[in-house]
């Protein structure tokens, strides 16, 4: 966040109520002190303890306001001399260890400041990268308004190796999602791969079994590690409505309508970069499978397993479906696509037993009653999202 200067903050975040709680916990241990030195015979060190005041406020505090607790701390020592007049050689050694400490701790302080600059910084070239790669989508596609959301593995990064996908053609709006195996830079430059080839094959190939043989070709040239693969889901809606899926060993999508969430039917797939073991694909003037008709107020829900695998305290999997159907109890169709996704993320947290997750993307699409749900097919075919 900018300061009033507009430079970079480079301060570690620490709360209202952190700062609240360490300047109070100083003020306690001064007051004890203080009174303690007051109240017991002079032979006593209690004021030694004063050294302590620096260091416990560099836990929420920036140098200025250490070197300013050291000086409240080294004078009130001073004050306190005549209170045991023999000791003054002892006062001035409390003084020299009050300034070391503060000295350290800010120190220690100011390089937090610049590790925590410096990852700040990462995290931006990680931002920018997810921006590159995986692009928010528009608010409608085709007949579908749009929402996507990627929650990443680590801690501080934004990005990782799950990808989507969605173009609006000639064949209708297609969508894709998958999941890299592995996870690092590496599972980041498959996903740019898969996501380069989806770009040029789903504008051009007429059913999703060839669109995932064309993936597959794309990402068999790019691999170097032949135990690597992706899972991905191919979805394709025509405009009457009638949708297909093709699942590269990847989790089906759900359709939420009418209070209900059913999974969408897929025909099975192995995942890209193992295409080669199967048989051979069907010709390209195969029909496609008879597909499932969505409605209007209909959302697509298509999600990575990081979502779906979720565990809790006791080791029980994220209720997926019975979530979404709770959800939709709350909120009548036709639901806002932005709104589920921060909801199922934030649920999907609150229910897993610690703050660690594998890469989550989501990816939601909502049939418009209406308006924009006229627009027919390959109308936006230069708008691609990923």
């Amino acid at each position: 966040m900018p300061t009033r200067e507009g430079a970079p903050d480079t301060r570690p975040p620490a709360g209202r109520a952190t700062k609240l709680a360490v300047l109070g916990t100083a003020l306690v241990l001064y007051l004890l002190v203080v009174v303690l030195q007051l109240t017991t015979p002079p032979s006593s060190h209690i004021a030694s303890v004063l050294v302590a005041i620096p260091a416990v406020i560099a836990f929420a505090f920036r140098p200025p306001v250490i070197i300013g607790s050291a000086i409240v701390a080294a004078a009130t020592r001073w004050l306190l001399l005549p209170t045991e007049p023999q000791r003054i050689g002892s006062v001035a050694g409390t003084t020299v260890v009050i300034s070391v400490v503060a000295a350290l701790s800010c120190f220690v302080v100011r390089r937090g400041e610049q590790d925590y600059a410096r990852l700040r910084k990462v995290v931006s070239v990680a931002e920018t990268a997810q921006r590159a790669v995986l692009r928010p989508p528009p608010e409608t596609l085709g007949r579908f308004r749009t929402a996507a959301s990627y929650l990443a593995a680590a801690q501080y990064a934004r990005i990782g190796g799950d990808l989507y996908a969605v173009a609006d053609t000639d064949f209708g709006v297609r969508a894709l999602i998958g999941d890299v195996r592995g996870k690092g830079l590496g599972a980041v430059s498959t996903a740019a791969a898969v996501l380069g080839s989806f770009y040029e094959a789903a504008y051009e190939q007429p059913t999703l079994d060839r669109l995932a043989g064309r993936l597959d070709t794309g990402l068999s040239r790019f691999l170097r590690d032949e135990e690597a693969f992706v899972t991905a889901l191919l979805i394709e809606t025509a405009p009457d409505g009638r949708t297909h899926a093709y699942s590269c060993g990847h989790p089906p999508a759900l359709v939420l309508g009418a209070g209900t969430v059913r999974e969408l039917p897929a025909v099975p797939g192995l995942p890209l970069g193992l295409r080669a073991l199967a048989a051979p694909a069907s010709p390209p003037d195969a029909p496609q499978p008879a597909g499932t008709h969505l409605r209007p107020g209909d959302t697509l829900l298509l999600y990575t397993d990081g979502i779906a695998e979720t565990r809790n305290a006791a080791g029980t999997f994220y209720p997926l479906a019975d979530r979404l159907t709770a959800y939709q109890h709350d909120h009548p169709a036709p639901v806002d696509p932005h709104h589920l996704l921060a909801w199922l993320l934030e649920d999907a947290q609150a229910y897993s037993a610690d703050d660690t997750y594998d890469d989550a993307a989501l990816l939601a699409l909502t049939w418009l009653p209406g308006g924009d749900a006229d627009e027919p097919a390959g109308t936006a075919q230069n708008r691609l999202i990923s």
